[in-house]
C-alpha cells in the first residue's frame, strides 16, 4: 500500500514552494484554522498546508503513510511521523493538539470510527477539527451512477482502485460520524466557492467542528 502512495505522490510534489489553488480543500481548511501552539495535519502529504499554516501555529505536525511525502513535508518545517492509520495510533498523548486537519483522508481509513476516536483523543478539549471528503451526493456523481450506470470516480490518481478511496460520504454521514464521537459540528463549506445547495453542488465536503 505504501508503495502506491508513494507513486501518487511522486507524479504529484513540486520540490518549489507549494501553490494552493484558490477554494481547493486545503484552501478552505486554512481559511477555517484559528491560531493557536500546536497543529496535526492527518494525512500530511507533501506538507502544503503545514507550510502555509505555520504562520498560524507555533509547531506544526504531520503524519502521513508515504515515506516520500513526509520527507518532502520535513524539508518544509513539518514535524513528520510515518504512520498507518489502519494499523497503528497516533503517536501523540492526549489532549495534545489546539487543532487537527484531516483532508481527504477518511475514505481511505478501513474503520473511519476508530480514526475519528484518535482525533478526539489527541485534541484539547474546546479545540477545532476540519475535515474533508469527496462528496458523493455531488450531482455528476448521481448523474454518473443514475443516468449512465456507472459508479462514481472521486479521485483522478490511477494507482489502486479510485486512488485508494474505499469508503463515501454525504455531509450528513460525517456530521453524525462526528456527533456521534463527541464533536459538535459548527461550520460545513464545499469547494471552489459551491455553498448554496453545496450537499449537490460541491464536490468535496468541508467540516469545521469543536471538541465537546
Amino acid at each position: 500500500m505504501e508503495e502506491e502512495y508513494n507513486k501518487i505522490w511522486e507524479k504529484k510534489t513540486n520540490l518549489d514552494r507549494p501553490i494552493v489553488e484558490k477554494g481547493s480543500r486545503i484552501d478552505v481548511a486554512l481559511k477555517l484554522l484559528e491560531r493557536g501552539d500546536r497543529l496535526l495535519d492527518i494525512g500530511c502529504g507533501d506538507g502544503t498546508l503545514g507550510y502555509y499554516a505555520k504562520t498560524k501555529y507555533k509547531e506544526v505536525y504531520g503524519v502521513d503513510i508515504s515515506e516520500k511525502a513526509i520527507d518532502i513535508a520535513r524539508k518544509r518545517g513539518i514535524k513528520t511521523f510515518k504512520i498507518d492509520l489502519n494499523k497503528e495510533t497516533l503517536p501523540f498523548p492526549d489532549n495534545y493538539f489546539d487543532a487537527v486537519t484531516c483532508l481527504d483522508v477518511i475514505e481511505h481509513i478501513i474503520d473511519p470510527r476508530f480514526l475519528v476516536k484518535e482525533i478526539y483523543r489527541v485534541l484539547k478539549k474546546g479545540e477545532i477539527l476540519i475535515i474533508s471528503t469527496p462528496n458523493i451526493r455531488y450531482w455528476k456523481h448521481l448523474f454518473r451512477l443514475v443516468i449512465l450506470g456507472r459508479f462514481p470516480k472521486t479521485s483522478d490518481d490511477e494507482e489502486l482502485w479510485d486512488g485508494g478511496h474505499i469508503h463515501y460520504f454525504t455531509f450528513k454521514d460525517i456530521e453524525e460520524l462526528l456527533k456521534k464521537n463527541g464533536f459538535e459540528v459548527i461550520q460545513k463549506k464545499g469547494v471552489f466557492g459551491r455553498d448554496f445547495l453545496k450537499e449537490f453542488l460541491s464536490s468535496g465536503i468541508v467540516i469545521k467542528a469543536v471538541k465537546i
